[in-house]
């Protein structure tokens, strides 16, 4: 069981908002590398009449949730998401790999955009049976043992070219800040705006449009809390068109401003 120490992505105001849980990530097994990307497990315990509302802009992944003996499979997130915190809690997650569990679904992955999906419509009654078992087992590495058993049918063959592929334009958009638009990403892969458009439809759920301004929007973020930069230098590393264009994105992906974002 080895621990994720990756750096932490689409939480917002992570420095401030730790203190109020305990979270801890963990890689699957390499028999599931290819499909989950981690397990995640979250705890908190805060004093009467405290609450703490956690903001996240999560990646475009499914998520399978277990939280009050009660399982819940997340679609893409399309905007910042809100979980209030109080009293004492925790939650399980499995975070699967984008476009990982596509071949279990009914319709493309944009039908399932901000929606929860019952489980027992994805797995079997056995599965849902060995799931369950996690109520009854507390210890990390115990849970995570049954969650890669109950799921290890369903993910027994190697990823499709197609997901490949849609996993590689994925990567293109994180970690190429240069990359500001579609056109862009289609020079840089060699690969038709339509085929790119389709492809994200099918494994993706959201557009290759909007993760473009998500993740560059996760970029200034990081330059904001860190005091890296002002926001007219953000404006201009980002290649963002102008201030008002950056604000523009701030509010209507998260909702504030720049500067209220900071306060």
């Amino acid at each position: 069981m080895k621990i994720n120490k990756q750096k932490l992505t689409g939480i917002l105001h992570p420095k401030s908002s730790a203190k109020n849980y305990k979270l801890r990530r963990y890689f699957p097994s390499t028999a599931l590398s290819e499909w989950i990307d981690q397990f995640w497990f979250v705890d908190w315990n805060l004093p009467d009449g405290i609450q703490h509302q956690q903001e996240n802009l999560p990646d475009p992944n499914f998520h399978l949730i277990y939280e009050k003996n009660t399982f819940k499979l997340i679609g893409p997130v399309s905007k910042k998401y809100t979980f209030r915190m109080e009293g004492q809690g925790e939650i399980i997650g499995v975070k699967f790999k984008v476009a990982a569990i596509t071949h279990l679904l009914n319709n493309a992955a944009d039908e399932y955009v901000d929606k929860t999906i019952n489980i027992g419509d994805i797995f079997n009654a056995e599965t849902i049976n060995q799931l369950t078992q996690l109520a009854n087992n507390k210890a990390d590495e115990q849970q995570i043992a049954i969650l890669q058993t109950a799921l290890h049918t369903y993910f027994n063959v190697s990823p499709s070219p197609a997901i490949i592929q849609v996993r590689q334009l994925m990567q293109l958009i994180q970690t190429h800040p240069d990359i500001q638009s579609v056109n862009g990403l289609a020079r840089v892969s060699n690969i038709p705006v339509r085929s790119i458009q389709r492809s994200f439809k099918q494994y993706v759920g959201l557009s290759p449009k909007w993760l473009i301004r998500k993740y560059r929007l996760h970029q200034a973020l990081t330059r904001l809390e860190n005091k890296e930069r002002d926001i007219l230098d953000i404006v201009e590393q980002l290649g963002y068109t102008d201030q008002p264009h950056l604000i523009r994105d701030f509010q209507e992906i998260l909702g504030v401003t720049p500067s209220q974002y900071l306060k």
